[in-house]
């Protein structure tokens, strides 16, 4: 709980803003590494150097998130290696690979999806696999009659039909009902130059592949590493949205393409869309907006590029603006997986960035993590390069959950090198305004200092009222208010 203080408005006038000496560098959300008493692994090592991805997901149906940690060989090379369940309990991130049934052997995998695929209420595990090795499903077994969870069982060989394509390097899959039935369908996206696969699922959670029947060469794919199926156009089916880097995959070259559904889960019946993205890595969609349409970030090997939704024709065509996020000196090069959330509780949607390309081995270079904050629809990074924050380090793969419960989003990183956990200090949201630097839970002259250093400045620590972006009075108001009714 936080800690309060009471005084009058008076305390703090308006000269004393303007008098006191500037403060150094303030964060905007900051964290405290609680790896060592956050997490607790038994089946790898604390040093784990392989490459990781990442899904959430309440598994347990306990009401707070578990992780899933699929891992293989670094980079472009073959090399199977042991997955990883992490089962939250209590805030303590435990594994349980072995207990829970999560160790039907290695995979080699590049993506993790825990979607519930047979309609049971309990969300199963789809692992993403690459360099020919097979398609997993762990099938959630639900709970004992006691209310005791039963953890996972592997059913890929029952569940999974056979795949007509002959290579089967699958970078990315996304889940969404294609064909109308309410069931969730599965997408895969290839990066060797073959086609991507599209799973039907029968409605029991037994999947066909239908590839070619339902999108013809638009199943092509040249370095496929990200995919989506959405309803973009508004029409009640789920379009596909992919990408294609490196090298063309005709008809596709390079760029992120949307196929329209025609309603019937076929996906060549309307011209693809090309978004011109400039050398498209990885994308995700999310509203950073506000406006209730769906935006993109898409990572690029160059600058990334934020597309704005700006209208949409049925079927036809997604109109977008775009911009670069600014400054961001860590999102000029190559980059790697990519989340969304509202990470300082302000109610609009930031994003991590993380540094750790999938093909390219660039571990241990000057690339690292970067959460950017959205202000009015504009993403930018308020950490200058030259102060970075303990977070701006080396993930393959990392999640946002509240792992303490009280309200803020903490991070989890499978990095080059092991993992870490985030414990993110203070929300800043609502009546927090005034409590902006450490120690948090305290109303001190280091918050005055922080503030008043700040404001000149433009630092975003110091943009705390409406319209965000712009420094005026009506931030230093908030700040007198916020500080004078004691409300860290």
């Amino acid at each position: 709980m936080f800690a309060t203080i009471s005084r009058p408005r008076a305390a703090v006038p308006f000269c004393l803003l303007a008098c006191l000496p500037g403060a150094a560098f303030a964060q905007w959300v900051s964290f405290t590494d609680e790896t060592a008493s956050r997490l607790t692994l038994a089946t790898v090592p604390a040093n784990d150097g392989e490459e990781k991805d990442i899904d959430l997901a309440d598994l347990d149906n306990d009401g707070d998130l578990d992780i899933v940690v699929v891992r293989k060989r670094p980079f472009s090379s073959p090399g199977p290696r042991a997955d990883v369940l992490l089962m939250n309990e209590g805030g303590v991130l435990v594994d349980r690979t072995v207990e829970f049934g999560f160790d039907a052997g290695p995979s080699d995998a590049r993506d993790v999806l825990c979607v519930d695929v047979d309609g049971d209420g309990w969300l199963d595990v789809v692992i993403c696999t690459t360099f020919e090795d097979p398609i997993r499903l762990y099938m959630n077994r639900g709970e004992d009659g006691g209310g005791n969870w039963l953890g996972l069982a592997d059913e890929s060989a029952a569940r999974l039909g056979s795949i007509s394509q002959t290579s089967r390097k699958y970078c990315a899959v996304g889940a969404g009902d294609v064909n109308g039935d309410g069931a969730v369908d599965l997408y895969f996206s290839n990066y060797d130059g073959g086609d991507d696969l599209l799973y039907i699922n029968d409605g029991a959670g037994h999947f066909t592949d239908q590839t070619q029947a339902r999108m013809g060469n638009y199943a092509n794919s040249g370095f496929g590493t990200s995919n989506v199926i959405v309803d973009l156009d508004g029409d009640r089916d789920n379009d596909i949205i992919k990408l294609t880097t490196l090298f063309s995959a005709p008809p596709f070259g390079l760029g992120v393409y949307v196929l329209w559904n025609d309603g019937t889960g076929t996906f060549n019946t309307f011209p693809f869309q090309e978004i011109n993205a400039t050398s498209p890595y990885m994308f995700l969609l999310a509203d950073f907006s506000g406006d209730g349409a769906p935006d993109m970030y898409v990572v690029n090997d160059s600058n990334d590029q934020v597309f704005t939704t700006t209208g949409v024709t049925a079927n036809s065509n997604w109109a977008l603006s775009v911009a670069t996020p600014t400054p961001a000196p860590r999102t000029t090069g190559f980059g790697g997986n990519l989340r969304a959330a509202d990470i300082d509780g302000d109610g609009d949607i930031d994003i991590g960035v993380g540094s750790i390309d999938t093909d390219i081995a660039n571990c241990g270079s000057s690339r690292t993590f970067c959460l950017l904050r959205n202000d009015g629809g504009s993403l930018a990074d308020p950490v200058p390069a030259s102060s970075p924050q303990n977070y701006n380090i080396e993930p393959h793969d990392f999640a946002f959950l509240d792992l303490n419960n009280d309200g803020c989003l903490d991070i989890f990183m499978g990095l080059c090198n092991g993992y870490k956990v985030f414990i993110q200090n203070d929300c800043r949201a609502g009546c927090n305004a005034a409590d902006i630097v450490a120690p948090f839970g305290v109303l001190d002259l280091l918050d005055v200092q922080a503030f008043i250093g700040g404001f000149p400045a433009q630092d975003p620590i110091a943009d705390i009222a409406e319209p965000f972006g712009v420094w005026d009075l009506n931030d230093v108001q908030a700040f007198i208010a916020a500080f004078s009714a004691g409300c860290p």
